[in-house]
Parts: C-alpha cells; structure tokens; sequence
C-alpha cells in the first residue's frame, strides 16, 4: 500500500492543470497580461512545458514552484495545493523519491479566456526510497497564464493516471 501511496506521489511530482472561467475570475487584478492566439504562443507554452519538466527532473522544488502562479493551484490526490509556499513546501518534502526521467508530450492546446489549456501525456520514471524504479503514465491539464512581465505561469494543474503509458 506505501508503495502505492509512493507512485500516486511520483505522479502527483508531475501533476498538471485544468481550468474552468470561474476559477480564472479568482485571479489577482493586475498578474497577467493579454495573450495573442497562435503559433507563437504555443510555442512559446511548449518551451515552459518543457523547462518544467526539466526542473522536475532536477528536483528543484523552489524553481517548480516559482513557474506557478503566486495563487497557482496544483491538484493532487491527496487535496490541492495553493500558493507557491505550499507547492514549495510539498516538493521539498519527496520522501527519498528521486525523478530519474520526465517525458511530456502536449495532444492540444485550447484557449480559454486569458489562459491557454493544455492537454497531454507525461511518463515519469522514479526511484523509490526501497531503491525500486517505477514508471507511471498520466493524462494531463495545464492551465497557463502570462504575468503582467510575460513570463508564463502555471494557473492550475492535475493528472489523471492512465492505465499503462500512452503507445503500449
């Protein structure tokens, strides 16, 4: 069960976002800046996917949390987290589990508002406490805003564990 409880941690490391108008509504007056629909953008949110899952692997729990929004939420199986103090906090306390490779792959993007909605799968590969590796696959949702300074920020994330990895 603990090993369990491990895996559905490893995934929630990886946890990416969705995203609804009244969640966007909650947002600080004055922390995002207009965005342009396109090529660009999308790429422009592919490259910060990319740069997260980069920290994810380095394990560096204050540049994660720095790539949210301040009143960003990470949802996880265990209850959502808000704020980066607290996504911080969460990270920084892995149980010995190390992030040995992180593969992301976006589906679609969609917009939503001021936000772009990103959808995809992220195969994870950790090693447990027990010096076990385990791979885990997740569907997942990531709801981007850009500050007010143009850098793009996590609104919202979640996952939903798939089955088995995506292509098997």
């Amino acid at each position: 069960m603990r090993r369990i409880g491990l895996v559905v941690l490893a995934l929630a490391v990886a946890t990416l976002g969705g995203c609804d108008q009244a969640f966007l509504r909650g947002s600080s007056p004055g922390t995002t800046a207009p965005i342009a629909y396109g090529p660009e953008t999308e790429r422009q949110i592919e490259k910060s996917m990319q740069r997260y899952g980069t920290l994810l692997l380095s394990m560096d729990a204050g540049a994660v949390s720095n790539m949210y929004a301040p009143d960003g939420i990470w949802e996880r199986t265990s209850g959502p987290l808000t704020g980066r103090d607290a996504i911080r906090n969460a990270l920084a306390n892995s149980n010995g589990i190390t992030v040995l490779a992180v593969d992301i792959k976006t589906s679609y993007m969609s917009y939503n508002g001021p936000a772009v909605v990103q959808t995809g799968d992220i195969i994870q590969t950790v090693k447990l406490p027990n010096g076990k590796t385990v791979n885990s696959a997740a569907r997942f949702e990531a709801t981007w805003i850009r500050s007010s300074t143009g850098e793009w920020w996590i609104k919202r994330m979640s996952t939903r564990p798939n089955a088995k990895a995506p292509g098997t």
